[in-house]
């Protein structure tokens, strides 16, 4: 099976962790016995030429080589395969990381749904749900995602062994979607109101990706405050980490962690129940939060089968 993946997320030197989860995924299939060609439209470092760049180098790719499926990583990735007028000639695919809505917008979705054979969705729940959609989260890779003895990584990272650590995570530049102010003032709420916990914010932003699983092990508790999500890579690392999880109703979040003990959901947007739901996942059990993702599935093995399932299902269907 011979697949193209266009996306406009791939690391590079400068920002090595920028769109990782699509090199996770691509890695996967090519663990998995997939030929994968990977044609990166590289507009975080190179402007709006990358992309005008890419309708032309992309249109050659495709001319000159013959492909199972083409894979497009986000909705722009998918617009710059129509603009080349080549999407006729193999099936194609795209994922969305957010809901349609959020990413590109309607009117491009309503394009992308016409002209393309299937479409993937990281939330279940989307109104967007039709006939062509596929309901696939990103998988976690649990041999680099590991829990690490909690005290002993708090050392490493210089970080005070006597403080609960409150994680907040971005990828590579402050969205205002993850909704900082939110979780500073949830964080401002724990220390007036739980004074019997030394607490503090843990910020993640372009960290070392190497270090990441260290400072998950580091934390007492992931807070996602998010305005919305699709289904987010941060709460499966945690999981796979064994670090608690307490989150905003956005995304597939009811799927990760709803039935997860120790994890807990809001029913509302506003910080002083996050914070609430916090203290109480501070006060609760641990918890083996890596079985929770063996048994769902969402590790990057049983992910990539689930995925070449979906395009055996499209090249079935040609």
């Amino acid at each position: 099976m011979k697949i193209l993946h266009i996306t406009n997320n791939y690391p590079t030197k400068k920002h090595p962790i920028f769109g990782i989860f699509v090199k996770e995924q691509i890695d996967s299939l090519t663990n998995a016995g997939v030929e994968n060609h990977v044609f990166f439209i590289n507009g975080r470092e190179l402007g709006k030429k990358a992309y005008l760049k890419g309708v032309v180098g992309l249109r050659k790719v495709i001319k000159n080589s013959d492909f199972d499926v083409i894979h497009c990583h986000h909705a722009f990735s998918a617009f710059i395969l129509l603009l080349t007028f080549s999407q006729f000639k193999n099936r194609t695919i795209v994922s969305y990381q957010n809901d349609p809505d959020r990413e590109g917008g309607i009117w491009l979705y309503k394009l992308v749904s016409f002209f393309f054979d299937g479409v993937i969705l990281k939330n279940n729940k989307s109104e967007f749900i039709s006939e062509k959609t596929h309901y696939l989260p990103n998988g976690v890779n649990m041999s680099f995602f590991k829990p690490f003895n909690q005290m002993e990584s708090k050392k490493t990272l210089n970080l005070n062994i006597n403080t609960r650590y409150i994680l907040f995570m971005d990828s590579y530049k402050r969205r205002a979607q993850k909704r900082i102010d939110r979780f500073n003032e949830v964080i401002r709420i724990l220390k007036e109101d739980s004074q019997q916990y030394n607490i503090e914010p843990l910020i993640l932003t372009n960290t070392s990706r190497n270090q990441i699983p260290l400072y998950l092990s580091a934390a007492s508790l992931h807070i996602i405050s998010s305005d919305f999500e699709g289904s987010p890579n941060s709460v499966k690392e945690c999981l796979a980490c064994n670090t608690k999880v307490v989150s905003t109703p956005v995304g597939n979040i009811e799927d990760l962690i709803g039935d997860v003990p120790s994890c807990y959901i809001s029913k509302t947007f506003e910080s002083k129940e996050l914070a609430s739901l916090a203290l109480k996942a501070l006060n609760a059990q641990d918890f083996d939060g890596r079985s929770c993702i063996f048994y769902k599935q969402l590790d990057t093995k049983n992910v990539a089968k689930k995925l070449i399932r979906i395009y055996k299902e499209l090249i079935i269907n040609e």
